[in-house]
């Protein structure tokens, strides 16, 4: 599992200073961009040096318990299953005090000049594999 911390600033709230719902996935792709640079693929390295990128082709997000300005927020991330081109990763949004929210994201890996689907690259496959949530 990796983690990730960070403060809910007040640009991350509404005007009651709640998390902004829109903002949780701001959030959540943080953690991400965090978890990639910590398996060797930061974003950086995807965008300008591989011969494919990693695209997100579906999002969804539940709000369990509102999140207030100041709350240090953990984020959980696990990648939830590694499939032949694409990957989902599961979020687990904590404040202190509980769960306030989960979130999947699906990824899918995209040739750089084809712009179709393509394998993961083993490297890439091999490091998530490494992150695999325990299953039961």
């Amino acid at each position: 599992m990796f983690e990730y911390t960070t403060p809910l600033r007040l640009a991350d709230t509404d005007a009651a200073g709640v998390l902004f719902f829109a903002r949780q996935f701001d959030l959540i792709h943080e953690a991400y961009e965090g978890f990639m640079r910590s398996v060797g693929f930061g974003l950086d390295r995807l965008l300008h040096d591989e011969s494919f990128f990693i695209s997100i082709v579906r999002a969804e997000s539940e709000y369990r318990a509102p999140v207030w300005y100041g709350d240090t927020l953990r984020i959980a991330l696990d990648v939830e299953r590694i499939g032949q081109s694409s990957y989902v990763i599961a979020y687990t949004i904590d404040n202190g005090r509980g769960t306030v929210g989960t979130a999947r994201t699906v990824h899918v890996c995209v040739g750089r000049e084809s712009k179709a689907k393509r394998p993961l690259p083993a490297g890439l496959a091999a490091r998530l594999a490494g992150h695999l949530a325990a299953t039961s």
